[in-house]
Formats: structure tokens, C-alpha cells, sequence
């Protein structure tokens, strides 16, 4: 019996099962929130899509798991592709589970702590400047990869549907575990870095019968999909100035179907800043989910609405955590200073024990 993302193979592209390339993706929890922030938000109930489960700790590992699936199916050479890190990861730690190998292009801030992860599971990597800060950059380089990879025999794991649609229907099976776990939710909400992520949610919902809307949250220093729905059909934030990793793109790679997304799905979009995400972030530390600040975005989204009247008492809502907290070292410390754990001598071990039930109580 094939368990997680794989039990809707009847939905995926056609894969031998001997084929197969899987290191458990899928079948992540929600959790349930809605005692911790259900007051503040003011809804019905409020749950968490536990993607930073994955065994990647991104949703990025459901896109790598078809990707090098269709790879060994098609006896290709493996994968060439572009990222800001948890998609190379992805990429890095499938290539290695299927014996293939995996070329990266990624941003020339790429976080260091994904950098070392895409290195350390073999894969091949290239920072390119401009690469999601600049919206020509940006396109250029994708669309010379895709080119330049196909030429050599290389499938593209770039994540859009633009460019490998059939991998990106990984994506889907979000919606379809969230249609069985939580079938009355009325808004999903949901981070917007390219937009693939957003327009294989929504492409997963058609199928199942629900229809909740979607509501698709980006940093107000790179917010293209709000530009593409006011009338800017290549969905171009400009200058990118966020600096959340993962959400750092300049232009959408999947415009049309996340704009289709919030307009069949009757959501809209929220700009946060950084700081706002930030604080989200650390809200959901205090929780127990320890995210890096692109997992915390759809929070931040929500809470956003909520402070503007958005949202309904009887909304059922789902946020996704898209991505671990081990992710970007520098976040973390920005949580948590390391002069918040002085060095002490085992002789003030008491005096600190009483002084931090103190500071707890």
C-alpha cells in the first residue's frame, strides 16, 4: 500500500512503481492553532499545513519526488534547475536517493544554510547574480536553463508550472490531503514567492469538490502578483527588495495561474512586510512550530486581514508552513541573540535556576 504523497499516484503523472523516487513526502499534519491565535483572528477554526515535515523540510520535496520519478521513468541524464535554496535541496536530496544528479543555478544570497545542504548531498552549484531581484535577470536565466538543459538531455526542475508541469502536480496533492483532512475549510492561505505553489494548490482543488478561497500573501518588497492583478499582465514587482529567502522573485514564473487562482477562487492578496513576517515567525516559536520566516508568511497574511475586517466568525481557515526553521540560521538568530545564554560556572547553576522560574513565572 503506497502511503503519503504517492497514494494519489492516479492523479500524478504515469510512473512505473518500480520507478518511484520517494524519501517520504507527503502525508504532512495540520495542526491545530485555533486556541492558540483562534481569538486574535476572530474565525471558527484555525489550522496549520505542516509542510516543513517534509523530508526536505520544504513542500518542495513533493515537486523533487515526481521530478526524479519521471527522470528514471525516461532514463534522462537528471536535472538542471534554478533556486533560492529549498528547491535545490530538494533537488540535491532526490537527485542522491535516485543515483541521478542534480545542476543548480541559485541566487547570489542564497542562504548559506541552504547552500551547504544542496553541497553536501552532491549536487552542482552556480550562484548567478541577479537572479531573483531583477524581473529580466530573473526570466532570462530561467528560460536559458530550461533551453540549455534540454539541449543535454536534462529535465528542468525549475519550480513553475512554465517549465516542468508535470513535476509541479506534486504541488497538487496538498490540496488533495487538505480536502481529506479538513473538508469545510472556506480559505486557505498561502505564500507567493513565483506563484507555482498557489496555481498547483488551486489546480489540486478543482478535482476534489471543495472550494475554499485562496489567498495568496507576499512581502510588500516583492509583491508581483498583486501588480498582475491590477493590470500588469507579466506579473513584475520591479526591484526586489524583501529579504526573506524563498519569496525573493521579481517576477512570477507562474502568472496566469495564480492570478487564475485568486479569481476562480473568489480570494484576493495581502502584502506583509518583513518585519511582519518576522514577527509572525516568532509567534509561532513561541507555539512550538519553529518555521523560517517564508513558512511564517501566510500567518502573517492572516493576521494582516484580520486587523482589516477580512475575515468572517464562521471562516474555517488553513495556513501553510512552508518551509523548517533550520532553514536560515540568520532568522534564527534573530529570534534568539546567543547572549540569551550567558556561560555560568557549575556554582550558579541555582542562582540561575531561581532566576529563570522567575522570568517564567
Amino acid at each position: 500500500m503506497r502511503h503519503g504523497m504517492w497514494r494519489y499516484a492516479d492523479r500524478l503523472p504515469v510512473v512505473s512503481p518500480r520507478n518511484i523516487v520517494s524519501l517520504g513526502e507527503g502525508g504532512t499534519p495540520v495542526l491545530d492553532l485555533t486556541g492558540v491565535f483562534g481569538g486574535e483572528i476572530g474565525v471558527s477554526s484555525l489550522v496549520a499545513k505542516a509542510e516543513d515535515r517534509n523530508p526536505t523540510g520544504s513542500f518542495k520535496a513533493r515537486i523533487a519526488s515526481v521530478a526524479y520519478s519521471l527522470v528514471k521513468e525516461r532514463g534522462q541524464a537528471g536535472t538542471v534547475g534554478t533556486s533560492s535554496g529549498n528547491g535545490g535541496a530538494a533537488a540535491a536530496a532526490y537527485a542522491a536517493a535516485a543515483g541521478s544528479r542534480s545542476i543548480l543555478f541559485t541566487l547570489a544570497d542564497t542562504v548559506p544554510a541552504k547552500m551547504a545542504e544542496i553541497l553536501a548531498m552532491g549536487a552542482t552549484a552556480c550562484r548567478v547574480d541577479g537572479v531573483g531581484h531583477d524581473a529580466v535577470s530573473t526570466r532570462t536565466v530561467a528560460d536559458m536553463i530550461a533551453a540549455h538543459g534540454a539541449q543535454r538531455g536534462l529535465a528542468a526542475m525549475l519550480t513553475a508550472f512554465h517549465y516542468a508541469p508535470e513535476a509541479m502536480l506534486g504541488v497538487s496533492t496538498i490540496a488533495f490531503e487538505l480536502a481529506e483532512q479538513e473538508p469545510a475549510l472556506t480559505a486557505v492561505y498561502v505564500p507567493v514567492g513565483g506563484g507555482g505553489l498557489l496555481t498547483g494548490i488551486h489546480q489540486g482543488y478543482l478535482g476534489t469538490g471543495a472550494s475554499p478561497r485562496l489567498v495568496g500573501v507576499q512581502p510588500t518588497g516583492s509583491a508581483a502578483l498583486q501588480r498582475a492583478l491590477s493590470g500588469h499582465p507579466e506579473g513584475i514587482a520591479g526591484t526586489v527588495k524583501t529579504t526573506v529567502s524563498g519569496l525573493q522573485m521579481a517576477a512570477l514564473y507562474d502568472v496566469d495561474g495564480a492570478v487564475s487562482a485568486i479569481r476562480r477562487s473568489g480570494g484576493h492578496t495581502v502584502e506583509v512586510s518583513d518585519a511582519e513576517i518576522w514577527a509572525a515567525q516568532r509567534r509561532l516559536a513561541r507555539c512550538g512550530l519553529l518555521v523560517e520566516p517564508a513558512g511564517a508568511t501566510a500567518l502573517a497574511g492572516l493576521i494582516a486581514d484580520a486587523r482589516t475586517g477580512a475575515l468572517r466568525p464562521e471562516d474555517r481557515i488553513a495556513i501553510l508552513l512552508t518551509g523548517a526553521g533550520y532553514k536560515d540560521r540568520d532568522a534564527l538568530r534573530r529570534l534568539s541573540p546567543t547572549d540569551n545564554a550567558p556561560v555560568i560556572s557549575p556554582a550558579e547553576i541555582p542562582v540561575q535556576l531561581d532566576a529563570a522560574l522567575r522570568r517564567s513565572g
